[in-house]
């Protein structure tokens, strides 16, 4: 039996609109292809505005850009790992996003969360689980990290491992029993040592999902770690390939939308929010992305083909492990492990 993230209340609050249009401009900063190009058609023509779209491949990334002043950007989404350290140094705009008529559709275990415990910077975006996609042609699906971090000879050099420092080391950690966000050197020390180990089997660091999952169509590697969503969408076009969800754990997050500081299309930018709020449009991501929605009804929208794929709940025997926000000294730590481990 499966279980869900969250417990899905049946019933939502209806959206009232509160601006009949808009017009101008909405710049966007989000992963790669992590938007349904539908919806923002659906917005676009709705309310007269020109939406533009750049991408970012890590979170150290967006951090990055928008500590340089975030480049424009009137949209972001990051998980509930880095937001409360974007809005603790200032970096998102205080939107009210609680008070917006449609935040009553939030489900209730995501409203006022521990990442935005006032609710005035962020809205859910989307939900998941971050484990790894094996190809069940190369060699059988396992039930464990080890596969990954401890890869059959048969999977040397077809192996992709994320550009990310902050998800490579959290999910190491899990396989480790190594507490996230350790400040231990001991404990990271054998982190490093697997990663080390591990680093001969590896084909590249990349952590773009998208070139991920055709190259894991294609055959060019055979496993990865890879989002619950992302899984889904490779699998459709090769039945093959399998979603793990180890007995050791799962990387879970919740990825949120919010309005960097300093945006100059604010207005347009909460109409965008609001609009995200309705559980149709709502949807309409989850039906491209493949990944569930923290909006109340909006799964009477969701095609048929993804309500009870297995990519879209964890099950009972993979227990949910939330990716923490690190402290400086583990930052420094984590940040030594990686230099030295891309040298």
């Amino acid at each position: 039996m499966k279980s869900s993230l969250f417990a899905v209340l049946a019933c939502s609050a209806s959206f009232a609109a509160t601006v009949a249009a808009a017009e101008g401009n909405l710049n966007l900063y989000n992963y790669s292809g992590y938007i349904s190009e539908d919806l923002v058609k659906k917005f676009e023509e709705k309310y007269d505005v020109k939406v533009t779209s750049d991408s970012y491949d890590s979170e150290e990334t967006l951090l990055a850009k928008l500590k340089l002043g975030g480049a424009g950007y009137d949209f972001a989404v990051g998980s509930q790992a880095i937001l409360p350290i974007i809005i603790s140094e200032g970096l998102a705009e205080n939107i009210g996003a609680s008070a917006m008529p449609g935040y009553a559709n939030v489900i209730p275990e995501l409203q006022k969360p521990e990442w935005d415990p006032t609710g005035e910077y962020s809205i859910p975006y989307q939900w998941g689980t971050t484990n790894f996609a094996i190809d069940t042609d190369v060699v059988p699906a396992s039930d464990s990290l080890k596969s990954l971090y401890e890869p059959d000879a048969a999977l040397a050099g077809k192996i992709n491992m994320f550009d990310s420092s902050s998800e490579v080391i959290a999910q190491a950690s899990i396989y480790l029993g190594v507490p996230q966000c350790s400040e231990d050197p001991d404990q990271m020390q054998k982190v490093a040592d697997l990663l080390m180990a591990q680093k001969p089997s590896v084909r590249s660091y990349s952590s773009k999902a998208g070139a991920i999952r055709d190259q894991l169509v294609a055959g060019e590697i055979a496993m990865s770690p890879l989002y619950s969503g992302s899984t889904m969408r490779g699998r459709e076009l090769k039945p093959s390939l399998a979603y793990v969800y180890p007995k050791e754990g799962s990387l879970a997050w919740v990825d949120n939308a919010f309005v960097p500081k300093g945006a100059k299309n604010l207005e347009n930018a909460k109409l965008f929010i609001a609009f995200l709020l309705e559980p149709e449009n709502a949807a309409m991501n989850t039906n491209f992305l493949k990944y569930p929605s923290g909006i109340s009804g909006a799964e009477a929208f969701y095609d048929a083909a993804i309500k009870d794929a297995p990519e879209m709940a964890a099950p009972a025997t993979s227990p949910l492990v939330f990716k923490k926000t690190c402290g400086d000294a583990a930052v420094k730590l984590q940040d030594l492990i990686w230099t030295n481990l891309m040298k």
